[in-house]
């Protein structure tokens, strides 16, 4: 029987071609599988085919030049032909879409050959198998593909011409050299896909109402009721039901949400993404604009939900406010899939490409680069070839390299520090710095967090108005090496105190704050050093982007408790504010921990009042308070030896030696928008971070250089 096997076996293998061959980039071609017909219980066979994306369907090619399509995967074109290619009544019905997501009619095919969806998912544990055949070869995959192909071949799809692009199937994952090129071209494979599958998982007990939860936030936005039905949840928090709050918080505590891959999958993939769990679907569309409602409307309220959700299922009740992939959705992926063709051309900045690495996870510590690349600007990716023959911070270094030559700045430099684990120099940012958690809504160009009512979502930061400290000036830097960089500027100031450093995103260390010696305020009297004080505590921005102003000083009026604070909201008729107990700490925590903060005669907490000021506006209040949590986050405050105050950089994850410290130099490079915190190492200097020098970002260094109050020197980064 053994000899028997054995024999099949050798016969088997010498009949069969190799699974892969290479491709041709010149036909621009892809691999794609289709899934056969069988039992449930059967093995999964797929036939995987070589296909070209340039054999493309003459009715559908004439249609998009008569169009005055630029592109192929323009997503408009895809919206209008289906409009062309089926009547008007038929077009835009949602069973027809859901049907066509993943079955389109014969008519609707792109390709001579027929059409494709990509498939997004967790890969899963590599070490959990299951055996398919794929062209008469037996593979293994992981057990997560394995139950999605299983759950794709129950429902009959992907079995005629439409087949499906699948990473771990389509690309030959043993040649490194060919998952090298087929990284670079994620971003077109997943952009021309007929739709992109966001596959969760198998379905869960709560799962599928949980996407109708969301779907029917959605229809509140229709009918604009949102804020009736945050009043209906406030009255009785099972008004929508049981179990299907905590069902949404499962869902988005899934695997998938915390694959870095995903994002540039899903956000190439826009509005023809669908979500899948188990055999329950909803549109990309439909889901952001549902979570959008979560997010702008019934966030406070959403919390009493949960929480009796929670205790009823006797679950973990901490974990119901385990909301980073809320914010995910929110901030980032729904944002980037709303933006306008301009604004997409600009792609993104290398640090919100730092931040999305950052809460995302990869099994390949340079995939936090190469899995971002169709998200750069065109000239960063251009520089970039994934090479996984590279170590890590090889990656790491190119990649700020590459950010550096091709925006022509040295704006890369307020990301890097030397605390990163991976041993880049301290000029390259670490993409596995942990401190950067958080990062997205401290950013100061980033959307506050606010009732929708004050601050309405903006899809961009065009209101934004970008420091400038180096006064637009030319960078003057040079690779002398592959670890050390040279750059032109000068030393405007040494930090002399900071405020209690952060240990937690909820709590801080009282024991680390250390006063400046001697403090005379370079802004003149009580009074302007408060207003100073008040402009740095917001980074002199308001919500909108814009400088702040004299309104903004009723941050030294923002009571330090919500104990103190609530009345006089609620006495104010300030519902937003009102509801603010669960996330009060931020302001609270800083100003308790921070009492005993000198500025020279004057104690820290004597710039600040406990009583809201009587003609105070709740825009303004509330702008405060949301744009300071928003600048705190990895920032100290900090006094300078000239007078100063400002931020900073901060590093909660670090230990004694990995943090700014007293006597670290503050500088300001040519060709760098804001200041940064620099520290001695030898003959060479580190660099810290970001630094905030209240009075010297918006050029005003640079004109004291010109009075020759500074000199331009050289410093070498190692």
């Amino acid at each position: 029987m053994e000899l028997r096997e054995k024999l099949s076996s050798y016969q088997d293998a010498i009949g069969k071609p190799p699974l892969y061959s290479p491709l041709n980039a010149k036909e621009n071609e892809i691999r794609l599988i289709t899934i056969l017909p069988g039992q449930h219980w059967d093995k999964i066979e797929c036939y995987l085919r070589t296909f070209s994306l340039e054999r493309v369907d003459l009715a559908y090619q004439t249609f998009v030049a008569s169009k005055g399509h630029k592109s192929l995967r323009d997503p408009a074109a895809l919206e209008r032909w289906t409009e062309h290619q089926l009547p008007s009544s038929l077009a835009k019905l949602k069973p027809l879409e859901r049907v066509h997501s993943t079955q389109p009619s014969r008519e609707l095919h792109r390709f001579i050959w027929g059409d494709f969806v990509a498939l997004s998912y967790v890969w899963g544990d590599k070490d959990n198998t299951r055996e398919i055949v794929v062209n008469k070869h037996k593979m293994q995959v992981t057990a997560s593909l394995e139950q999605v192909l299983r759950g794709f071949r129950s429902a009959g799809k992907f079995s005629g011409r439409c087949r499906i692009w699948v990473d771990a199937l389509s690309i030959n994952q043993a040649d490194l050299e060919e998952r090298a090129a087929q990284v670079q071209r994620m971003s077109d494979i997943y952009g021309v896909a007929w739709t992109v599958v966001a596959d969760m998982g198998a379905a869960s007990a709560r799962s599928t109402a949980a996407l109708s939860l969301v779907q029917d936030f959605a229809t509140f936005r229709e009918l604009s009721c949102e804020g009736e039905i945050e009043g209906l949840l406030r009255a009785d928090p099972r008004a929508l039901g049981t179990m299907n709050w905590l069902g949404l918080h499962e869902l988005m505590q899934r695997p998938y949400w915390f694959r870095l891959w995903i994002i540039q999958e899903l956000v190439m993939g826009g509005s023809r993404v669908w979500i899948r769990c188990g055999d329950a679907v909803l549109d990309w569309s439909t889901f952001c604009t549902g979570i959008g409602v979560l997010q702008e409307h019934l966030w406070l309220v959403k919390d009493q939900c949960l929480f009796n959700e929670v205790t009823a299922a006797a679950g973990n009740v901490a974990s119901a406010w385990s909301t980073g992939s809320l914010h995910l959705v929110y901030r980032d992926l729904s944002h980037l899939n709303r933006r306008t063709a301009s604004e997409k051309a600009r792609k993104l900045s290398l640090g919100r490409l730092l931040d999305l690495a950052c809460r995302s996870d990869a099994s390949d510590p340079r995939d936090k680069v190469y899995a971002l690349i169709g998200l750069m600007p065109l000239a960063a990716a251009n520089l970039l070839q994934p090479d996984y023959t590279l170590p890590t911070a090889e990656v790491y270094t190119r990649a700020t390299k590459a950010f550096m030559q091709a925006l022509e700045n040295l704006d890369s430099l307020r990301e890097a520090n030397p605390w990163g684990p991976t041993g880049c120099p301290s000029w390259v940012a670490d993409w596995l710095w942990e401190g950067r958690a958080l990062a997205w809504s401290g950013r100061i160009d980033a959307p506050v967090w606010g009732p929708a009512y004050l601050f309405p979502w903006r899809t961009d930061n065009s209101n934004y108005a970008p420091y400038n400290a180096s006064r637009d000036s030319n960078p003057s830097a040079k690779f002398l090496t592959e670890n050390l960089l040279r750059c032109r500027g000068f030393i405007i100031d040494t930090i002399s105190g900071l405020s209690a450093r952060e240990v937690t995103y909820f709590s801080w260390d009282t024991s680390s704050i250390h006063s400046p010696d001697h403090f005379k305020s370079a802004y003149g009297s009580h009074e302007n050093t408060a207003e100073a004080i008040s402009r740095t505590l917001i980074a002199d921005r308001d919500a909108y982007g814009q400088k702040a102003n004299a309104r903004h000083t009723a941050i030294l009026r923002l009571p330090s408790t919500f104990a103190l604070a609530e009345p006089q909201f609620q006495a104010r008729g300030w519902p937003w504010l009102a509801g603010q107990q669960g996330y009060y700490f931020r302001w609270s925590g800083f100003r308790n921990n921070n009492r005993s903060f000198r500025l020279g005669d004057t104690f820290f907490e004597d710039y600040f009042a406990e009583d809201i000021a009587a003609d105070a506006e709740e825009i303004d209040v509330s702008g405060v308070y949301t744009c300071f949590d928003r600048s705190s986050q990895r920032r100290r405050f900090m006094t300078t030896t000239g007078g100063h105050v400002g931020w900073a950089p901060d590093n909660m994850h670090g230990g004694h030696d990995e943090r700014t410290r007293v006597g670290d130099l503050i500088v300001i490079l040519l060709g760098c928008s804001t200041p940064l915190a620099i520290r001695p190492c030898g003959e060479y200097y580190q660099v810290l971070g970001e630094a905030y020098v209240h009075g010297m970002m918006d050029s005003e260094a640079m004109d004291d250089l010109d009075r020759g109050k500074y000199k331009l020197e050289k410093f070498t980064f190692c």
